[in-house]
């Protein structure tokens, strides 16, 4: 049996940057509540505010726990720090 890879890019629409909770559930076939299961074991990527109430998941988070779910690291730490120039310079360190 070959190995299938999923990805987000074999959706016929064109690629949103995030993805809202509905659209989640359809490309991982996971339930609501295992999904915020998993988020709060860090073994799935956790959601972002979008403004206001509306939350989404980056597409790249997703393509990342698509590419291997087991291997999935949660991020420990992101911090945002001010590069030489004065430029945000963003910090991020994974879970050991």
């Amino acid at each position: 049996m070959p190995n299938r890879q999923h990805s987000i890019s074999s959706l016929p629409e064109a690629e949103p940057a995030f993805y809202r909770l509905a659209d989640v559930i359809r490309i991982t076939a996971l339930s609501r509540s295992t999904i915020y299961r998993r988020i709060a074991a860090g073994e799935f990527p956790p959601q972002v505010s979008l403004g206001g109430r509306a939350t989404g998941w980056r597409r790249e988070a997703l393509q990342t726990w698509l590419n291997d779910p087991t291997g999935f690291r949660a991020l420990a730490t992101c911090e945002i720090r001010r590069g030489a120039s004065g430029a945000h310079v963003r910090h991020v360190a994974t879970a050991a």
